[in-house]
């Protein structure tokens, strides 16, 4: 789908990338530099009313959902990856056992299981 985008619209591609390198060119400019930091002190400040806004929406809508989600399932998450992890030493100690079998039978020539 997404590259289905690419396709469709190739002016819009070269347009961004334009305007792209045409803020990075302006911004070596002299002439562009007093304006180019008063144009980022007052996006800044947007920014940061924005991310604030978001932050506060996010506290209030998502965590708590998220905190009681977390809170119900964290017996099973644990359970999960006590098991995982109980697993993952088992293969370990199985590929360690044979490695150590084949090279026990490799200098004794004796089968070890």
């Amino acid at each position: 789908m997404e590259e289905e985008k690419g396709k469709k619209y190739p002016i819009l591609n070269i347009l961004a990338v334009i305007a792209i390198l045409t803020a990075a060119f302006l911004s070596q400019e002299p002439y562009f530099k007093e304006n180019g930091k008063k144009f980022y002190s007052q996006i800044n400040g947007q920014i940061t009313d924005y991310w604030k806004k978001a932050e506060k929406w996010l506290k209030t809508n998502i965590y708590p959902k998220v905190i009681s989600e977390a809170e119900k399932r964290g017996g099973e998450i644990t359970k999960e990856i006590n098991n995982q992890k109980n697993n993952i030493a088992q293969i370990i100690w199985e590929k360690l056992k044979n490695y150590f079998a084949e090279k026990f039978y490799e200098f004794f020539k004796i089968k070890v299981e």
